[in-house]
C-alpha cells in the first residue's frame, strides 16, 4: 500500500479529487457527502485511524449506548447537571470579597438579582465568562498529566 497522503496534500484537492484519492486509498466508495469539507475530514479521519488504530471497544460502546438513547428520546440530554439543592449557600471569595449567590427555585440569588444559571452569576460575579460550578467549585479541575521525562 502506498504512503497515505500529506495533509496539507489533501487540502489542496477539489471534491472530485478527495473522492478520486478516498476510493485509491481504501478501495470502496467514499461516504455520499455532497461538502468538499465532510469528505476531507472524513478522509483525514480515516487515515488517522489507518495510522494510529481506531476508537477503543469501551469509546465504541459509550457511543452505541448514546445513540439508542438519542433515537429512543431526542430530548435526551447526556451532559450530567451539577444541580445543588434549592436553599443551598454558594461562597466564593473573589478579589478579597467574599460573594454569597442562594440556590432558588427560580434560579441562582446574588445580590437582588436572579439568574438562570450559575455561570451568569460567576460572570455577575466576576466580570468575565467562567463555568458556573468551576468557579464555586461543584467540579474539580481536570488535573494536568505529568510531563513523561526521557533519558
Amino acid at each position: 500500500m502506498s504512503p497515505p497522503p500529506s495533509p496539507d496534500d489533501l487540502q489542496r484537492l477539489s471534491l472530485n479529487a478527495l473522492r478520486a484519492a478516498w476510493r485509491s486509498r481504501f478501495t470502496c466508495t467514499p461516504p455520499a457527502f455532497r461538502s468538499r469539507d465532510l469528505v476531507l475530514r472524513t478522509l483525514l479521519y480515516r487515515l488517522e485511524e489507518e495510522r494510529f488504530g481506531g476508537m477503543k471497544s469501551g469509546l465504541k460502546k459509550r457511543l452505541t449506548e448514546l445513540e439508542q438513547r438519542f433515537v429512543a428520546d431526542p430530548a435526551y440530554d447526556p451532559a450530567p447537571r451539577i444541580a445543588p439543592p434549592v436553599g443551598s449557600a454558594l461562597v466564593r471569595e473573589w478579589n478579597g470579597v467574599r460573594h454569597v449567590v442562594l440556590v432558588t427555585a427560580e434560579g441562582f440569588q446574588y445580590r437582588d438579582q436572579t439568574y438562570a444559571s450559575l455561570t451568569q452569576a460567576a460572570k455577575a460575579i466576576s466580570g468575565t465568562h467562567q463555568s458556573g460550578p468551576l468557579f464555586f467549585g461543584l467540579v474539580g479541575r481536570a488535573t494536568a498529566r505529568p510531563e513523561k521525562s526521557t533519558p
